[in-house]
């Protein structure tokens, strides 16, 4: 088919609502392509057009999630639309993750072929793998929007394919990142003659493409529970990047790759003197007027004080999370946790945003 119909879901920043101070903006619709949607309907020509294009805030959807999907499914009855684009959301999780839900509730509820685009350590990822929607198409891009040409083209060429009608092969045929669907097809050599083929390259060291592959993440073993808090040391930990004033380690607010720790030692509570807070994840205006919402240190004081912990590590600890590398925050949490063994630290409380 040609000049397919598409509804554009956006974010409220890709949209130009605005940033994170707009992140709670209800979901809205505008007629025709919105920001990067423009640029994507001049490289789709003629192949498809964008009739309408859905906004809503990161922080807006998860706690409206069924309400905007919902209304985005309305939309696409009433407007006739023939399939859905989401983004491109590079490393932003929570875009990525909306992204993700409203492609699959497109596809699973109205049959809308569904083309979104993400890094691939994006926490969307993890949903589009495990819907194994064959409706739902996720493009690789870069971390953040100094991609956006790239991912633009993408899913464009990705789109006019799917309006042409094409057959859509496999994921590394196709360019589209993996979601665990293994299709029958004809191939020239049996299964045997091809795993031979890949055993000898192998061996050779020569380059080969595996058919399955294989990806283990280390499982993280479940601890007892302590039978009593009143004779151990507790720790604070955080994802929440409040650091001392002038952040003098230079953490960055997006992709950190560095942990630290700070000391609290003789404060009752995190207010009584200034920090800085350094994360581009989620409005930090609040935490900087009270960064106990981050750090505890105000009810673990007051714990203390009752006996119910034996007593607070005199340091907190803290990194940001936001679009960091999983194998950068692997490093990041080898070195608490080794840091807090050699303290003698026996539990923590972690804080995440």
């Amino acid at each position: 088919m040609s000049n397919v119909r598409l509804v554009h879901f956006l974010n409220q920043f890709f949209a130009g609502e605005g940033g994170e101070e707009k992140a709670d903006l209800p979901l809205s619709t505008k007629e025709g392509p919105v920001g990067p949607g423009r640029r994507l309907q001049a490289l789709l020509g003629e192949s498809a057009e964008i009739v309408a294009t859905a906004c809503c805030g990161d922080n807006y959807f998860a706690p409206h999630r069924e309400e905007v999907i919902a209304s985005i499914l309305e939309i696409a009855r009433k407007r006739d639309i023939q399939g859905l684009v989401a983004g491109p959301s590079f490393s932003a999780g929570r875009y990525g993750f909306a992204c993700v839900e409203v492609c699959h509730a497109a596809s699973a509820s109205l049959g809308l072929r569904c083309v979104t685009a993400m890094h691939l350590e994006n926490p969307g990822i993890e949903a589009y793998r495990q819907y194994v929607d064959q409706g739902v198409f996720a493009l690789p891009t870069s971390e953040d929007a100094s991609g956006m040409e790239d991912a633009l083209s993408r899913i464009a060429k990705f789109i006019g394919k799917l309006a042409a009608g094409s057959r859509i092969g496999s994921a590394s045929d196709e360019g589209y990142i993996r979601r665990g669907i293994r299709m029958v097809e004809f191939r020239s050599k049996n299964g045997a003659e091809r795993a031979i083929e890949m055993m000898l390259a192998k061996a050779a060291e020569r380059p080969f493409v595996t058919e399955i592959r294989v990806e283990s993440v280390d499982p993280i073993p479940v601890l007892p529970p302590m039978a009593s808090l009143g004779d151990a040391c507790l720790a604070l930990v955080s994802t929440s990047g409040v650091v001392p004033k002038g952040n003098p380690d230079g953490f960055k607010g997006n992709r950190n790759t560095q942990w630290r720790k700070y000391s609290v030692d003789g404060l009752a509570s995190m207010q009584d003197i200034r920090w800085d807070v350094m994360h581009g994840g989620y409005n930090t205006q609040f935490m900087e007027q009270n960064p106990n919402y981050g750090v505890p240190l105000d009810a673990c004081r007051r714990l203390e004080k009752e006996g119910v912990l034996g007593k607070l590590y005199p340091f907190h600890y803290v990194t940001t999370g936001v679009g960091a590398l999983f194998s950068d925050m692997q490093v990041v949490g080898t070195g608490i946790v080794q840091d807090m063994r050699a303290e003698g630290v026996d539990a923590a409380i972690l804080v995440a945003t």
